[in-house]
């Protein structure tokens, strides 16, 4: 019998974990913590160093409170929410509160994060 199956491609995956990490406000530390392993064992994950299972990819997304479908989404930009973030307020029931203007600088600055991770992800892989 002829089966298909994909498999998940550990550096985008381990990319977006660190993209939502960093977005949602949380040290790699405090994720590591919550999945019972050491820090610098999870930061392998988000450098896609090690291989990511489904179980790490579920409590990951515990963790940072996102659906997991989020870290393994190949389009990074389909997925972000910014509900925890120091520009949504002190309240985060106050996201509808942005203004347009505060929501185009979130936006351009979120996209230039993302374009600077994705030149060091490119010159660690040349290494």
């Amino acid at each position: 019998m002829d089966q298909e199956f994909s498999v998940l491609d550990n550096k985008i995956v381990g990319r977006n974990m660190y993209i939502t990490r960093k977005i949602k406000d949380k040290k790699a530390a405090e994720v590591a913590d919550y999945l019972g392993i050491s820090e610098s064992a999870y930061t392998k994950y988000e450098r896609g160093e090690s291989q990511i299972t489904v179980e790490i990819i579920q409590k990951v997304a515990e963790s940072l409170k996102v659906d997991p479908m989020h870290l393994i989404a190949s389009s990074h930009g389909d997925f972000i929410e910014i509900t925890n973030s120091p520009a949504a307020g002190k309240n985060n029931n106050n996201n509808n509160n942005l203004d347009e203007k505060q929501t185009n600088l979130i936006t351009k600055l979120i996209e230039t994060q993302i374009a600077m991770n994705e030149k060091i992800m490119a010159m660690l892989e040349k290494k």
